[in-house]
């Protein structure tokens, strides 16, 4: 088997496998007044970075793709129905959004959830039945709002509403693509989705794991205190597994989170914390503007300071959105840009400066939450 990370659905009664991998329901162009979901909650087993399988809770979308990342538009009517096929009561909620929230859903039932889609932003769906406990195990995902009006008063396009849109994001986001001498090159392409990535971070403590396939009590007011986790995931995955190597993998989960592009095509980076452990998020090559943050209360605010950072702490529930411009690396003097002799791509890894959250299994290096991103060529 060429990949890891396989999860085998055991209450959806499916003799197929699905990659833990966050797959994406729709496209970058919704266009519709209203957008329908349907989710299955169920339990599975999911391989590890080392090989081994850990039970797990997932969201499913069309019985398939576990921990879907859903899609939407600003302003539309969003209608979720959750189907619960574990045999313990769940829920689901949006922090961010009021009233996006079911406290419970009592096991072979299911509810409803209507709600009308906020202004343009990154945001987390979880279960906050038993908190932390039922997020960890699984079940997360990405919920991604898209704008109507998504660019500047000068026609430059961005992730966010024009109306939400402070002076300083949109005077990047109109600096990108010649609009000044540092960022040649593209503008901000909201219609490729190689210029959006996903980084949506989580940590796995088995033992926890066993202990809720075991049917064991866990009392969720000592997982945290308790909490040691053995593996650490970017989209469900880990290490080798979050980067793509060469066609065999084309298509594959890896694609939403590794960064690939010429010099002059920027990037935005959308990354969240699903899991109990703080990240100190680092990238080399680029330093990347700050573009928005949830603040405590699980609003998004865009920047008015657009800091530049190699480095940003996510700390859990955190979510921070960040441009990777793709612009010539600092420590390439602009007189030996282009490289004559070094081959292309670039490539610069991108880790957590947690030293323990690029492990798995208690020491595997680098196979925990890592990945890199590569500049294929000058402009």
């Amino acid at each position: 088997m060429k990949r890891r990370n396989f999860l085998k659905g055991s209450a959806l009664g499916a003799a197929t496998a699905t990659t833990l991998g966050l797959s994406t329901s729709q496209g970058h162009a919704a266009t519709t007044t209203s957008t329908y979901f349907a989710l299955t909650i169920a339990p599975a087993n999911a391989q590890m970075i080392d090989g081994v399988m850990v039970y797990v809770l997932a969201y499913f979308l069309d019985s398939t793709k576990a921990s879907a990342e859903l899609r939407v538009r600003e302003g539309q009517t969003i209608t979720i129905d959750v189907i619960n096929q574990d045999a313990e009561v769940h829920g689901f909620a949006i922090p961010g959004i009021p009233g996006a929230t079911i406290p419970r859903i009592e096991p072979g039932a299911s509810a409803r959830l209507a709600f009308i889609a906020p202004p343009a932003g990154s945001f987390l769906y979880v279960d906050p039945y038993k908190a932390p406990l039922n997020r960890i195990l699984g079940l997360h995902g990405a919920f991604i709002v898209e704008p109507v009006r998504g660019h500047t008063g000068a026609g430059s396009p961005t992730p966010y509403s024009q109306a939400r849109l402070t002076p300083q994001v949109a005077a990047l986001f109109d600096a990108l693509g010649g609009g000044s001498a540092r960022f040649p090159g593209n503008k901000w392409d909201p219609l490729d989705p190689a210029r959006e990535k996903l980084w949506l971070f989580s940590q796995t403590d088995p033992l926890i794991n066993e202990a809720v396939a075991a049917k064991q009590t866990v009392d969720p007011a000592k997982v945290i205190p308790t909490f040691l986790p053995r593996y650490f995931t970017i989209n469900g995955l880990s290490g080798y597994d979050t980067s793509v190597h060469g066609d065999a993998y084309a298509h594959s989960p890896a694609e939403r989170i590794m960064a690939s592009g010429r010099q002059g095509q920027p990037t935005v980076i959308r990354s969240m914390n699903a899991g109990l452990a703080t990240h100190a998020m680092h990238i080399h090559g680029n330093s990347c503007p700050t573009l928005s943050e949830s603040d405590v209360n699980g609003f998004n605010v865009i920047s008015t300071n657009v800091l530049e950072r190699d480095g940003w702490m996510l700390k859990p529930m955190h979510r921070i959105d960040l441009l990777l411009p793709f612009e010539r690396p600092q420590d390439i003097p602009i007189a030996a840009w282009p490289m004559k002799e070094e081959p292309w791509p670039l490539r610069y890894v991108m880790h957590c400066h947690c030293e323990m959250s690029q492990t798995a299994g208690g020491g595997n290096y680098p196979q925990g939450a890592v990945t890199h991103w590569e500049m294929t060529g000058p402009l």
